[in-house]
């Protein structure tokens, strides 16, 4: 028997495989084959190897974690692109803004080859792990809080209306992953730009209301990113050389209306229909 929760996680993860995200400096779009050749490219530097705990893969075994990535219901994966390197956005094209939404979403449409027009504006990518929040200090307090969380995601987003009230609660918690692998990109306010999107659409689709990464300790550059995101250490794992921090609210609505303000800008979200793999 297929579980339910997992069914709508599933819905929700597949959609996004049809959503971008456009912000003041960076888009967001889904994690496609046409991306895999740069990312390889990007996952055989010994740097990047190092500063995010990864082994370096084949090109077959690569292929292979972009399709595991793409139906798995517990990780959302997005590449990010240079905004100021990117065609297609100005609407001469056909594409244009549709509507304002009240919850700091727009819409877009894009066409059908805006991730292939802009494969050479890739710089990184953010991806969130969900799982259960095993919340010791403020799951017995918040209880009546964790009911309205799963309304208010849902109704935030009308896309996933049909996300149940049971399947919106569990999901309440997501690791944090942010790579920004291009030198140039660094250091311009990219990466906290596009994790504090990731954040926003995490809260208000999937009803997330904590976020934590893992950081390694000579990895200072990703400390201080966490740093200017608020996140506060939690955690810190000798055998692994490893700190945890974590962004933590009451709710997801609380945490969406937090990355609304720290944006101070609305993103626009685009209901692409992306060419077919």
């Amino acid at each position: 028997a297929i579980d339910s929760n997992s069914l709508t996680r599933q819905i929700i993860m597949r959609r996004n495989y049809e959503i971008c995200l456009v912000g003041q400096k960076t888009v967001l779009v889904p994690y496609r084959p046409e991306h895999l050749p740069t990312y390889h490219e990007w996952m055989q530097d010994p740097y990047l190897l190092e500063m995010t705990g990864s082994e370096p893969l084949s090109m077959e075994e690569e292929i292979a974690m972009q399709q595991s990535w793409r139906d798995d219901d517990a990780k959302c994966t997005f590449i990010v692109l240079e905004k100021g390197a990117c065609v297609g956005l100005s609407g001469d094209d056909g594409s244009g803004y549709c509507s304002d939404g009240s919850d700091g979403i727009s819409t877009i449409r894009l066409s059908q080859d805006f991730v292939e027009q802009n494969l050479k504006a890739m710089i990184g990518d953010v991806n969130l792990f969900l799982s259960e929040e095993n919340d010791r200090e403020t799951d017995d307090d918040n209880d009546g809080d964790n009911d309205t969380n799963a309304e208010t995601a849902a109704a935030a987003d009308p896309v996933n209306q049909e996300a149940s009230d049971e399947s919106t609660a569990l999901v309440k918690q997501a690791e944090l992953d942010i790579m920004i692998a291009e030198p140039s990109a660094r250091g311009k306010g990219m990466g906290s730009e596009a994790s504090r999107i990731m954040m926003l659409y995490g809260a208000q689709n999937m009803g997330i209301r904590r976020y934590f990464a893992k950081i390694k300790k000579e990895n200072d550059s990703s400390k201080i990113l966490f740093g200017k995101l608020k996140f506060v250490e939690c955690n810190y794992v000798e055998c692994f050389g490893e700190h945890e921090y974590e962004l933590r609210r009451d709710s997801a609505t609380d945490m969406a209306n937090t990355m609304l303000r720290e944006l101070g800008f609305d993103v626009v979200q685009c209901n692409c229909k992306l060419k077919p793999n």
